[in-house]
């Protein structure tokens, strides 16, 4: 009889619990979040790719009109001379701006070195231009000299294909714009973190980066590349699309080269 009015075995707990009346968040909370926060950087990449249009003007209307952009270095490297001060604005905003930093909280994105600190957390274009007029004329006096070297090395490189001793020359010179592009890169990120560092400090912490971390150079030259060719297939289309996924990969790279060698701190 005892067996009969025995009360039934107690039901095991769940391994994994999907929210409840105890308050613990639901996976499908957990999801809106994840969607929200992939929203928010999609929309953000969105907004940034249009303030990159506008800030290299003349390299979107040299892609855009020129039919040969390589059959000119000079004014293709000039063209990306004067897009990097919109570069060091992309730079800074992935860094700081709450829509490109998933999984932070706008609180703790809002420290005392970021420059997002006094804006909204959606804002994007008034931050833009806080940065732009900050880092603008200093982008653009410490990236002279890098590409001024690019251009030079990309000249002898077309100098040296009808001699004798080309096949030796133009890797030699095409090596070294390869890194003076790099090195470019590498400042606009340092600018990004330490803005009011010298220009000798920037170029020669820049310069050691990109020899120190070589693979990740080589990784930001083959992103570069690929962004090119989809440029000079599809100019407007990739422009719009994914040229602040290019740059985030690059800003990646180079801040990982350079930040061991500083401490952050935005203006």
């Amino acid at each position: 009889m005892s067996q009969l009015h025995a009360p039934p075995p107690a039901r095991r707990a769940p391994l994994v619990r999907w929210g409840g009346r105890d308050g613990s968040a639901s996976t499908s909370s957990h999801a809106a979040r994840t969607f929200s926060a992939l929203g928010s950087y999609v929309f953000g990449a969105l907004r940034l790719n249009i303030v990159l249009a506008v800030g290299a003007l003349p390299l979107v209307l040299l892609l855009l009109l020129a039919a040969d952009p390589f059959s000119a270095p000079p004014a293709l490297l000039a063209a990306v001379y004067l897009a990097m001060p919109v570069v060091t604005v992309a730079f800074c905003a992935f860094r700081d701006s709450p829509a490109f930093r998933i999984g932070v909280s706008a609180r703790e994105g809002a420290d005392e070195d970021s420059w997002w600190r006094s804006h909204p957390e959606q804002s994007l274009l008034r931050p833009a231009l806080h940065v732009l007029r900050r880092t603008g004329p200093r982008t653009l006096g410490a990236t002279a000299l890098p590409m001024a070297l690019a251009l030079i090395l990309v000249v002898d490189a077309q100098w040296a294909l009808g001699h004798s001793m080309g096949f030796v020359l133009v890797p030699a010179f095409l090596l070294g714009a390869a890194l003076a592009l790099v090195t470019a890169f590498n400042t606009a990120a340092l600018i990004s973190e330490r803005a009011e560092a010298p220009w000798h400090m920037l170029l020669r912490i820049a310069a050691f980066g990109a020899l120190r971390s070589w693979p990740l150079s080589l990784l930001n030259l083959a992103v570069t590349v690929i962004a090119v060719m989809g440029l000079t297939v599809q100019p407007l289309l990739c422009w719009v699309l994914a040229s602040s996924l290019v740059l985030y990969v690059i800003w990646a790279g180079s801040r990982w080269s350079i930040l061991p060698t500083v401490s952050p701190r935005a203006g």
